[in-house]
């Protein structure tokens, strides 16, 4: 039997995000999450200087975002979300990388952080490839509960940004990801 091709991927944009965003995130993360942040919530993150939030785009619109929050010598990752039809294109990773590369170097980030559904292993994995270790569990984290009844939080965390070992896995996983979207990505967000 032959191989197939792979598919090529759809040509994604990176950008800020705008408050004219807001409406098609809000369906993302209801799907994604089964609740989406206030329209205060993403007003905010437009408005204030410690947030970083980009918004991944394709030719059929509005496809997924992620955000952080810069407190001092830590990044809080606080959201990453892509629409259920769009999972497996690499627009996760794409988000991630581009938000961890602006707050490296945007600010003086030692550290990373982020809570994960404990029944989300999928977000977990693709944490863990960033070099996230579980480091503990938020109890009633979340407002509703999961499928299995949890509203826990899964805590993740990169202790040290700023070793080489560390630096050399996220060139690692940009290189791979550059050859595996054959550089279908047209821009991020500075």
């Amino acid at each position: 039997m032959t191989p197939q091709p792979a598919t090529p991927l759809t040509p994604r944009t990176l950008r800020a995000l705008t408050e004219g965003d807001i409406a098609a995130l809000q369906v993302i993360d209801d799907a994604a999450h089964g609740q989406a942040w206030s329209q205060r919530t993403f007003t905010d993150e437009v408005e204030r200087s410690d947030r970083l939030h980009l918004v991944a785009e394709t030719d059929s619109g509005i496809v997924g975002h992620a955000s952080a929050w810069i407190d001092g010598s830590s990044c809080r990752i606080t959201n990453v979300a892509v629409a259920p039809d769009h999972h497996g294109s690499g627009h996760a990773t794409s988000l991630l990388l581009a938000l961890i590369h602006q707050a490296l170097a945007s600010t003086k980030v030692a550290n990373l952080q982020l809570e994960v559904r404990p029944a989300n292993r999928r977000a977990q994995r693709m944490y863990g490839r960033f070099g996230f270790v579980p480091v503990g569990i938020e109890r009633n984290f979340y407002d509703r509960s999961d499928d299995q009844g949890s509203k826990d939080a899964v805590i993740m965390a990169v202790v040290d940004v700023c070793t080489d070992v560390w630096r050399e896995r996220l060139s690692a996983i940009q290189d791979e990801h550059d050859l595996s979207t054959n550089n279908t990505d047209a821009g991020a967000a500075a």
